[in-house]
């Protein structure tokens, strides 16, 4: 799946500066088992112990040195004019901190599914919005409640707006936290209406783990961080009563959780997540991360 990752990628109509493959500590060389485009420019990087999805991603940031970041799952493929419009976007609308695009769903064996895409693209909101700039509460409606924004792989972000350290809070939810952060900084986003990639369904996907309680109680930490890094944030006022609402029901669907790992220690364990996950937002939101998102 990464060499077809890789194939998408030098298929683009803009060719991209540099490509940067993080190889989280697998049990052989990704450089030696991926088929690499001749005429790409790929820098593989491994790590000597596992980093999990959030650190690969933020050393990935700081090896780039372009002025847009993009990431792409090793998983997902993008449409030959990704780069192209999403570039393009933000070239014309310099005020704009980010740009994305709608995306497709694919089954594991690469099958388009257009009846799951529409039902995705319906289920994020990005079947109602236009193409064009999003700007304060529109964006932050779209961003932050629908999470209309897939940074995982289908957006293009200036660097001055990545926020490395509240990426590096996110573990399995990194994206979310991306697109937060790059909310933070500004108040302007591109959206492009077009399918520019394919998202992979298949068992072996990060999220399919995400429906065993146990995960759940391990996660509880980082959704309690960033709604309260939402909260903390007055820009994003407009979407601070949604907000509140989300936080009561991820702090008692974490307890419910717990229960349902039929572990007496869970409880405490969840308890301890949740307190931790309110000291996280609020040290997160009290600190200006454009700096680190412009280093390395």
């Amino acid at each position: 799946m990464l060499s077809e990752a890789l194939r998408g990628v030098q298929g683009q109509t803009v060719a991209p500066a540099e490509v940067i493959v993080i190889d989280d500590c697998s049990d052989e060389p990704l450089e030696l088992a991926t088929d690499v485009p001749s005429e790409l420019p790929v820098r593989f990087i491994r790590h000597t112990r596992n980093l999990g999805p959030a650190g690969s991603v933020v050393h990935g940031i700081h090896e780039a040195s372009g002025e847009l970041v993009t990431t792409l799952n090793h998983d997902d493929v993008w449409e030959p004019r990704f780069l192209e419009r999403l570039g393009g976007a933000l070239d014309a609308h310099p005020e704009a901190c980010f740009a994305f695009c709608d995306h497709g769903i694919m089954r594991a064996d690469g099958e388009h599914d257009e009846q799951l895409s529409g039902a995705q693209s319906a289920r994020f909101g990005r079947r109602d919005l236009e193409t064009g700039l999003l700007t304060d509460a529109r964006l932050y409606r779209a961003a932050l409640l629908d999470k209309a924004v897939a940074t995982s792989s289908f957006t293009l972000v200036r660097r001055a707006a990545l926020d490395p350290a509240l990426i590096a809070a996110g573990g399995d939810t990194w994206d979310y936290f991306l697109a937060v952060g790059a909310c933070r900084a500004g108040n302007a986003a591109f959206y492009v209406g077009e399918r520019l990639g394919w998202y992979r369904v298949s068992p072996t996907m990060l999220t399919t783990t995400w429906i065993d309680p146990r995960k759940q109680v391990e996660m509880a930490r980082a959704q309690i961080a960033i709604l309260m890094v939402i909260l903390r944030t007055p820009q994003f006022a407009p979407v601070h009563p949604a907000a509140r609402k989300r936080l009561a029901l991820a702090i008692r669907h974490s307890l419910m959780a717990a229960v349902r790992t039929r572990d007496p220690r869970s409880i405490g364990t969840v308890a301890a997540r949740l307190i931790a996950g309110a000291r996280d937002g609020r040290r997160l939101a009290g600190r200006d991360g454009r700096s680190d998102g412009q280093s390395g």
